[in-house]
């Protein structure tokens, strides 16, 4: 479960009636050797309208996160309040196991936290990756900037599929 692990690219899933997604295949690999298994952590995005995935790996280093955080605050002299910095940081996080195909099962809160509703965008950004809801991710590209024609040939293509 050690080393790095960078997310990039995108794709898409459908959401079914029982609320199960899949991981696209691009994903899976470094989900798996972070996680050492098939297990995603999905939670609220800090600070966008979405959800944030990664592997297990992840939890370690935004421990250590937390950790600079506080000592760089000690130097400076200022106070760290450490629950409210791992409240922010964990409190949504779920561990969802998913089978080989990347399948799993979205709980409502989180499908509801991340505004969910038939489709699902993953977008890699690095250590972790996104999961939006197309339309609210076409509605965010002042803020984030991403490609409307590329949201756009995703939702297209997951339509071909049907």
């Amino acid at each position: 479960m050690s080393g790095v692990y960078a997310y990039s690219g995108s794709g898409i899933s459908a959401i079914d009636d029982k609320g199960r997604l899949s991981v696209p295949a691009f994903l899976r690999k470094d989900l798996i050797a972070s996680s050492d298994g098939r297990t995603v952590c999905v939670g609220k995005h800090e600070k966008w309208d979405c959800l944030v995935g990664f592997g297990l790996s992840r939890k370690i280093d935004m421990l250590a996160d937390i950790d600079r955080e506080e000592n760089n605050a000690i130097a400076r002299g200022e106070e760290y309040d450490r629950d409210l910095a791992s409240f922010k940081k964990f409190h949504s996080i779920k561990d969802l196991n998913f089978d080989a195909s990347g399948r799993f099962g979205l709980p409502d809160g989180h499908r509801a936290m991340g505004n969910l509703n038939d489709k699902v965008i993953f977008f890699g950004t690095g250590l972790t990756f996104c999961l939006w809801d197309p339309q609210v991710l076409l509605e965010t590209t002042a803020s984030i900037p991403v490609d409307k024609d590329e949201v756009r040939r995703l939702v297209d293509e997951l339509g071909k599929k049907k």
